[in-house]
């Protein structure tokens, strides 16, 4: 029996570490849809900021048109002030003129407010573009490790799947069995060893004559908790103890 226990113990360590390493094919793939992403986001924030410079630059042509066209009737209300007579017309025209140019300084004042938002988004604009470059870089390296890794693992999960076969031809079909339905429900732990009455597992006491038994390792053991294949292993104390001997 103790044969079949240290093969079991050696099956479990494979299944461990084909789950670790089927873990790691899995997130590579993923990490680097996330990386992805990531740059993804940066792109949209530079495609944001130039969509934004272009309306405001817009906004600005637009005001500078309007400027344009009430300096022009501000031109010809001046120009007609040399030829009116009435003076009710000539404020009424004055008040005119006076309304336009008060007009025009809040434009100016808008057209400058355009020109400080544009000259701060092209800093940004500036700034996220470097931070893309570096990204981007950083992105490519980081592709080509996590590609690499997958293709370790992957290596590395058909040597394991190999060395699992190898194990499981020794092992008695029945106890392999019992084996598969305790992994399935324990999470992955179907095998624990018991150290000084207590299981690994479960951390709870096993009693006292299934650890005596245990010790003797000629019988297949569970524990009475968590239903885990149990095995032996001697404590630190004892360990001593036979070293001393």
């Amino acid at each position: 029996m103790k044969g079949q226990m240290d093969l079991l113990v050696g099956l479990q360590d494979r299944d461990h570490a084909l789950n670790q390493l089927r873990k790691e094919i899995e997130l590579g793939p993923q990490r680097i849809e996330e990386i992805k992403r990531q740059v993804e986001t940066l792109e949209e924030d530079l495609e944001a900021y130039n969509g934004r410079i272009q309306d405001i630059q817009k906004a600005q042509r637009e005001i500078e048109s309007e400027v344009e066209d009430s300096n022009e009737r501000i031109g010809k209300s001046k120009g007609r002030l040399l030829t009116i007579k009435s003076n009710k017309e000539y404020q009424a025209v004055l008040k005119e003129i006076e309304k336009g140019e008060k007009a025009n300084r809040e434009r100016e004042d808008k057209i400058l407010a355009c020109m400080e938002e544009i000259e701060g988004l092209k800093q940004l604009l500036k700034e996220k573009g470097e931070d893309l470059s570096d990204r981007l870089e950083e992105f490519e390296d980081e592709k080509k490790t996590i590609e690499t890794k997958v293709g370790q693992a992957q290596e590395e999960l058909s040597e394991e799947e190999n060395r699992r076969a190898e194990i499981v031809t020794s092992i008695d079909s029945d106890l392999l069995k019992r084996y598969e339905q305790i992994r399935k429900r324990s999470g992955g732990l179907a095998v624990v060893f018991v150290e000084n009455t207590t299981c690994s597992g479960c951390h709870l006491n096993i009693p006292p004559q299934m650890y005596n038994e245990l010790q003797r390792g000629d019988s297949l053991k569970f524990c009475p908790n968590c239903e885990r294949i149990i095995y032996w292993r001697a404590s630190d104390d004892v360990k001593k103890g036979k070293m001393s001997e």
